[in-house]
């Protein structure tokens, strides 16, 4: 082979290594549009991943016509809000989009350290409609339907050993694991607040924690970690305090029950050794949003006010308290 046909060779190699990484996008076959009233694919973009290199494309089928009139095309002006090391690319370098004719935007790079979060993609198009074969421009609109999630390297999730449901006890001790996926290189900045003792634990734990004093109402812990070039999301986990009844407190298991639970309008309360008692639902921010009173072994409270979500019942005598996480559907 001669030195002319090995360059020749080596350049044409070169050529198309080039142009399969940068490969124009093609429109996804699978996207279609039956009812004729345009359509984008997907409706979800996959998540990215900081410092990862990703790639997702966005196929858009335009109608013939809206609102009666009939589209010549629609020229797509600019993608704004795109994540951090990351850009557009519109299929064959040509923005316009043409009636019934799938089209595809590639969006691709590798998202910058620390770009982590969602980014609402803001496409603005011009409309053109068709005046006996001409283009004759509507104006502006804009599309945000579509988002990108950026996902980060590290992570700072971590579990409570809780007592009683969804409660941390006051009057024990608690172990918190971490979940994540750093090493123990990393830096671990965690905030167990003002009421929490350690008692055993550093770094990635796991810790031994306790309550100094007789808190009781919502508090929470919260964690971060740095492993170089990487900082992970911040974790914040709230939760209700409160006095944890035992076995020794109780002679009767079945002294008190809560039902259904998830409960939908209606939450029973059933009791033989809280009679009396008060009776007191506060949400996730430890507001009260509602209190009665027990005077008979079984109370019945309507609860159809409550917006859906997670609840915290206490039932409190002039002996003790007890708290039990209850949802309303």
């Amino acid at each position: 082979m001669s030195k002319l046909t090995k360059f020749l060779a080596i350049m044409i190699l070169v050529f198309l290594g080039s142009n399969i990484v940068n490969a124009q996008c093609v429109p996804d076959p699978d996207c279609v549009d039956p009812e004729g009233d345009g359509q984008f694919c997907p409706t979800e973009f996959t998540p990215a991943i900081e410092d990862e290199y990703y790639e997702e494309v966005l196929t858009i089928i335009i109608p013939i016509e809206m609102e009666g009139i009939t589209i010549h095309h629609i020229d797509v002006l600019s993608i704004d809000n795109v994540p951090p090391g990351m850009v557009y690319e519109c299929q064959d370098n040509d923005c316009s989009l043409w009636p019934e004719t799938p089209k595809c935007i590639k969006i691709f790079g590798t998202p910058e350290i620390d770009s982590w979060g969602e980014y609402k993609l803001y496409i603005t198009m011009e409309i053109f409609m068709d005046l006996y074969g001409n283009p004759v421009s509507l104006g502006e609109m804009e599309d945000s339907s579509s988002v990108v999630a950026i996902e980060s390297q590290l992570h700072a999730d971590f579990e409570i050993a809780y007592g009683q449901g969804a409660i941390l006890c006051n009057n024990e001790q608690t172990i918190i694991t971490y979940t994540g996926d750093a090493t123990d290189d990393a830096i671990y900045h965690w905030d167990f607040g003002d009421n929490i003792s350690v008692v055993s634990g550093e770094g990635s734990g796991p810790y031994v924690i306790e309550y100094t004093n007789s808190y009781a109402g919502m508090d929470s812990i919260s964690l971060y970690v740095q492993e170089t070039p990487y900082t992970s999301p911040l974790i914040t986990e709230d939760f209700m305090v409160d006095y944890c009844l035992t076995t020794d407190n109780i002679d009767d298991k079945e002294a008190y029950a809560f039902y259904p639970n998830p409960m939908l309008d209606v939450l029973s309360i059933k009791s033989s050794s809280f009679e009396n008692a008060r009776v007191v639902i506060y949400d996730l921010s430890g507001k009260e949003v509602f209190t009665t009173m027990l005077h008979q072994e079984v109370t019945t409270i309507d609860v159809s006010f409550l917006q859906k979500g997670i609840y915290f019942l206490s039932m409190i005598n002039s002996e003790t308290t007890v708290t039990h996480k209850i949802i309303k559907k």
